[in-house]
């Protein structure tokens, strides 16, 4: 029990002191001009105390300082772990929040240019690569000083921000901290040699947690710029030392995903902003503020400000699982802890991301009408085709030859796949209104890139692959086949997102992001006409949509549970009366081209009785000798 005493004894007196600061603080900081105002993008509607983070800050120093000065001590049951090499943790975190600490102090009172705190945090990331791992390596090489140098300035910057930006909430950057800390304190400890680091995330944890004690809602006091970027420091500088001597790129996932919510909320502030600026020139920018980060979205759903922190808590929480999982498998299996990484992200995004998403269709769809996007599209399609043959590339010669690290090998896969696809005329597809001939022709020319390449590799190579990584003739099939699967997968999969993207994720996020009230539309009828009907509601009528499709009638009771042009078919005209009870639908439209005169007055009197709105949908092609386009004059909606 003595060996574990240091993992309670100093975050208690983090906490206690945290507790006693906090107090302090809301009282002595408006005396000295540290006040948060109401208005603007401030959702709180008094004046409250602002940079509190200090007391943070002062209590995980104090606990902090008397952990080192014991460990370096050699007190009984502690090893010493705390120093190691030129500075130690204590150090390494110390010196650059004296600058960074000074910086929110400033700020919080003064609001500084944004130009100037980011340099400041430039310098402080300097320090931060200075004093600490200098070493980067990618595919097991050595990255030259400078690119470590870059990939420190990147990592400290963006984790520094990440906590920035998400403090807009009452509790919500000091308890995202506490979660942050637990998880990344939990992985030191499964691992030797790294004691000092989980002592501190706890240490870290109380001081936050006796600071969330008066700022939860409704909160007392606020973190400040002080308080953020602090937090943000801690994590940037601690997360490079899970490794002990190099930092590789896939160490930073643990620390990247234990400030998952954070840095996720920057994410998707960045790709938000990004696809909004191409969209519309006069759009804010990148580095302009706007209140569509995650905790506003929740707080617009909940209207209350204790149940969207706890829900961020608790996403927190689950970023926090996914990366000890994630890590804790990546030394027996790589390739499971990579794609419970995928998936788990792809749910999020899904769920979390429903703003983004709706702006990238949209720039596909909107921006696909401007002559450079075309070009574009162009020229971007090879590009994603050669990193898509190399992903193939590396997971393949992974399973089978157990490297991907044979630069020769490497060129006879990729570049016959290449040149097939290039002379079979693909890239002059425009795969936004793509048919099933044309996948079908890009299927045949990957197959026949992945054929040529591998009788290309077993009529002249193969002797080396069986001498080098004694490849059997079973092996360079199964070797075949797994690069032929995946590419075929991903380019083929690529398009159809591209299109699916257009025909339906496009209109389901779009009704998703509509405002105000809107009419229930019910289509009788899922044949061509019905078909027809909803390409004119979302692309005639776009920007002036004001109904939601939320089924398809259909007499067909094979159809009936079944999803038409991606909505379901909820029955037929026997069931209408319990359609109507289940969704209190009010606008019914009639996209059958024979329909019975008996049939149209029963539906007559049905929507009469219920104030429902009854439209017919007709197609009117005027002359039979010459067909032209149907005219904005000519009415498709004929009411009856």
């Amino acid at each position: 029990m003595q060996h574990y005493y240091p993992l309670f004894l100093y975050p208690f007196i983090a906490l206690v002191l945290s507790l006693f600061l906090t107090k302090a603080a809301i009282y002595l900081l408006p005396m000295l001009g540290y006040v948060d105002k109401p208005g603007g993008r401030h959702i709180h509607k008094k004046p409250i105390p602002r940079g509190g983070g200090i007391a943070v800050i002062i209590a995980f120093f104090f606990a902090l300082t008397i952990y080192s000065l014991v460990s370096s001590g050699g007190a009984p049951g502690m090893e010493n772990t705390f120093s190691k090499g030129g500075f130690n943790l204590l150090e390494r975190l110390l010196y650059p929040s004296i600058l960074l600490v000074g910086l929110g102090l400033i700020d919080d009172r003064f609001n500084l240019n944004s130009k100037i705190k980011l340099l400041v945090q430039i310098i402080v990331a300097c320090m931060v690569w200075y004093m600490g791992q200098r070493n980067y390596y990618l595919f097991g090489r050595l990255l030259p000083w400078y690119i470590g140098l870059g990939v420190t300035i990147c990592w400290v910057i963006i984790i520094v921000n990440s906590f920035n930006l998400i403090d807009g909430l009452d509790g919500l950057a000091s308890g995202l901290a506490i979660v942050s800390s637990l998880c990344l304190a939990t992985w030191f400890l499964m691992r030797p040699g790294h004691r000092a680091e989980a002592v501190t995330l706890f240490i870290l944890a109380c001081s936050c947690l006796g600071f969330l004690r008066y700022n939860f809602h409704p909160a007392k006091i606020f973190l400040g710029d002080t308080g953020s970027t602090f937090l943000g420091l801690v994590f940037a500088v601690i997360g490079l030392s899970t490794q002990d001597k190099t930092v590789t790129f896939t160490s930073l996932f643990l620390p990247a995903l234990a400030v998952g919510v954070p840095l996720f909320d920057v994410g998707l502030a960045i790709w938000r902003r990004g696809v909004r600026k191409f969209l519309n020139p006069n759009a804010k920018g990148i580095m302009d503020a706007d209140q569509d980060h995650l905790h506003h979205r929740l707080l617009r759903k909940t209207s209350k400000q204790k149940s969207t922190a706890l829900r961020m808590y608790t996403l927190s929480c689950l970023f926090g699982i996914v990366a000890l999982v994630a890590v804790s498998l990546h030394s027996t299996l790589p390739t499971m802890g990579y794609l419970l990484v995928v998936i788990a992200l792809f749910f999020i995004i899904r769920q979390m991301a429903g703003l983004e998403l709706f702006d990238s269709a949209r720039l596909i769809r909107e921006g696909m009408t401007r002559p450079h996007t075309g070009i574009a599209i162009h020229l971007i399609h090879p590009i994603i085709d050669i990193v898509i043959i190399f992903i193939a590339y590396i997971i393949s010669t992974n399973l089978v030859c157990n490297t991907f690290k044979d630069y020769a090998l490497m060129l006879q896969m990729i570049a016959p796949v290449i040149i097939v696809l290039l002379a079979s005329g693909i890239y002059r597809i425009y795969w936004m209104r793509a048919g099933s001939q044309n996948y079908l022709h890009l299927a045949v020319a990957t197959v026949m890139g992945c054929f040529l390449a591998f009788l290309i590799i077993y009529l002249f190579f193969s002797s080396r692959l069986t001498d080098k990584y004694l490849l059997s003739n079973h092996g360079l099939i199964a070797l075949g086949l797994i690069f032929t699967l995946l590419c075929l997968a991903g380019i083929c999969g690529e398009r159809f997102m591209l299109h699916y993207s257009e025909w339906f994720w496009y209109r389901k996020l779009y009704m998703q992001n509509q405002t105000g009230a809107y009419r229930k539309t019910i289509i009788y009828g899922g044949g061509l006409k019905c078909r027809l009907y909803i390409n004119y509601l979302y692309c005639a009528r776009m920007g002036n949509i004001k109904e939601k499709i939320i089924g398809i009638m259909d007499d067909n009771q094979g159809l009936k549970g079944l999803h038409v042009y991606n909505f379901k078919v909820l029955g037929g005209l026997n069931m209408l009366e319990e359609i109507w009870k289940k969704t209190q639908f009010n606008k019914l439209v009639i996209a059958i081209t024979a329909i019975e005169g008996e049939t149209v007055e029963k539906l007559r009197t049905f929507c009469k009785e219920r104030n429902i709105e009854l439209m017919r949908f007709d197609v009117i092609l005027e002359g039979e000798a010459d067909i032209e386009p149907i005219l904005p004059s000519v009415p498709l909606d004929i009411k009856e």
